[in-house]
């Protein structure tokens, strides 16, 4: 009950865009980056399961991005009405490529996720996904990078975005598609 109370006070545009779960590897992070965002119990249920799950409706959501030669934890988007970003936790590729996004100037990052969660299904991901990293103000929040779906996608997951995939494992080029 508390997961539908959290998404109304989103607009609902937020809601068109997919992949609103993520897991990675439990042993890709360290305990102690985990401990800023997650409780004890939380941490070892995912030792526990080898796998970290975050889920935009949750509390605190956040995405791991390779970052500095590992793996940190950022916000995933911005639900904070006082902040000056967009407020969502989607990117669409067509937007970044049009250059919407510019002003911001955002940093491509990846996103190595393992699996993705929409609509009550997990679905496996390879190479992990791109992701938008944005600073404004010393406040740095991910924006995961969706495209439209694809066939087999939809045939699996009913919706018209999917996240836009690493297609060459997470040795990305910076300026691939900003």
């Amino acid at each position: 009950m508390d997961d539908v109370v959290i998404l109304r006070q989103f607009d609902r545009r937020e809601r068109v865009h997919m992949c609103g779960g993520i897991g990675f590897l439990y042993s890709d992070i360290n305990r102690e980056e985990l401990s800023y965002y997650y409780t004890d119990e939380e941490i070892a249920d995912f030792k526990k399961d080898g796998e970290v799950r975050s889920y935009f409706w949750q509390k605190h959501p956040v995405l791991p991005i390779l970052y500095d030669g590992g793996l940190k934890l950022f916000d995933w988007g911005n639900r904070n009405k006082n902040v000056r970003l967009p407020k969502t936790g989607w990117a669409r590729v067509e937007s970044v490529i049009e250059n919407k996004w510019k002003y911001l100037h955002p940093v491509e990052v990846t996103i190595p996720a393992r699996r993705g969660f929409e609509k009550k299904v997990w679905f496996d991901i390879e190479n992990g996904i791109k992701g938008l990293l944005v600073d404004r103000d010393g406040c740095e929040i991910v924006y995961m990078i969706t495209e439209k779906a694809n066939e087999e996608f939809m045939e699996h997951i009913p919706h018209d975005r999917m996240p836009y995939l690493n297609k060459s494992g997470y040795n990305l080029d910076p300026q691939a598609i900003l």
